[in-house]
Parts: structure tokens; sequence; C-alpha cells
């Protein structure tokens, strides 16, 4: 990770997994101060996986013509506005490859995909484009410290599911409050309220993705400083 200056900052992680996968991440992000303290920031992001020849994926199962070869690029462009106490997002992301992402196996750690298009649904159909509207709200101008409100839209196209459509879709609307402590011995720790309204065509819930989902999750974060 670098930070080149106040403005400018990128990063880059890798990994080889021995006969799963190798995977590349990259992110820089800029952020243009404008007048009203106000700023613009522009955030790219994105991976690059190759697969072993004796790897599984869920995208392209073994015994598959052509599992030798086998890659995924995704990546997403956002841009975001902000002007006090309001931000307004604006992402593009899409998906490439002969396999689909796959982030759930070959010992990746199960972990989150870092891209802008990612709440319940990750956007990570096989050649799936999406995009998304965001807009969040923090309170305490308007005297309430510590809480804020994030709302999102996001809607995904051209998915590929194979024997059945180049066509799939979905989509996800998102919102979440979150409540930070300002003071005294909870200081710090946070709850999260999240809701997700999803849905998704035929063609892709027939390939065991979500399903037509209406979810809560509730979080609980608190700090703890061992040193």
């Amino acid at each position: 990770k670098y930070k080149f200056d106040d403005q400018l900052s990128a990063s880059y992680f890798g990994l080889d997994s021995k006969n799963a996968l190798e995977r590349h991440y990259v992110n820089a992000n800029y952020k243009l101060p404008l007048a009203d303290k106000s700023s613009l920031t522009f955030d790219f992001s994105g991976y690059h996986t190759e697969w072993d020849k004796d790897a599984a994926t869920y995208s392209s199962p073994l015994g598959d013509i052509g599992v030798e070869g086998r890659s995924n690029n995704i990546w997403a462009l956002s841009s975001t506005y902000n002007q006090g106490p309001h931000s307004v997002m604006l992402a593009y992301q899409q998906n490439t490859g002969n396999t689909g992402y796959d982030y759930g196996q070959n010992a990746d750690g199960f972990q989150s995909v870092y891209l802008p298009n990612s709440y319940m649904s990750d956007f990570i159909g096989n050649h799936e484009k999406s995009a998304q509207v965001q807009y969040n709200l923090d309170l305490g101008t308007y005297g309430v410290p510590g809480l804020n409100w994030t709302t999102a839209f996001v809607y995904g196209w051209d998915i590929k599911v194979k024997n059945l459509t180049d066509e799939a879709q979905e989509r996800e609307f998102f919102n979440q409050v979150k409540y930070t402590m300002q003071s005294g011995f909870a200081k710090d720790a946070s709850l999260r309220v999240r809701h997700s309204y999803y849905r998704a065509s035929d063609a892709y819930q027939t390939n065991a993705y979500i399903g037509d989902t209406n979810e809560w999750r509730l979080f609980l974060d608190i700090p703890v400083k061992l040193f």
C-alpha cells in the first residue's frame, strides 16, 4: 500500500494458493477537493484470477471442456461527490473471462470481495455488468452525532448461466442505519441495522445463487484496544 500524497493512494495484494488459483488485486483512489468544503473521489479496483488445472469452481467444474487456461477479470470504477453531510456515489462493475469470480472457493478464505457493488449480493455473476447509485447521510450535522444512514440500489444484467441464458438479471435495494457511541465506557462501539431487498431472474436462481430474498442483519461492533 502506498500513499503518494493527501489526494492519491494505491494498493496491491497477491495470492498464490497451491493447486487452486493465483489472484491479484489492485486499487487506486484519488480525492479532488472542491469549493465549499466539497470533494469528488474517484476509485478503481479490480481482480485478476487464474485457476490451476486441477481446481474446481462452481462456474466451471472439473470435467468441463477447456478447464485449462481458466481466468477471470472483475473490475469497478466509482465516483463519489461529498458535500457536508451528503455523499452520492455512482459505480459501474464488470466481470469477464471464461470463469466466474468464485471468491468462496479455493483457499481464498471466504473473504468479502472489495468492490463497490457488494452488499448482500456481490454482483459477480459470469460476464455480469452492474451499476449502482448510493446515497449516504451523516445525521451529526442535524443534531444526532454518530448516526449515519446509507441507501443504495444496484442492478446487474447480462449474466451468463450455463445451458440456460446469457441474459440473467439481478437487483438489490439496500438500507443501513448505523449509530456509533460518542462517549462513555462504550465509546466507538457501533450498532448497524441492515436490510436488503433482493430479486433475481428465474434462470439465475436455478443456478443456485441467492434467490429472491428479504434479509435483515444486525451488527454490534465493539473495539478492543490491547496495547
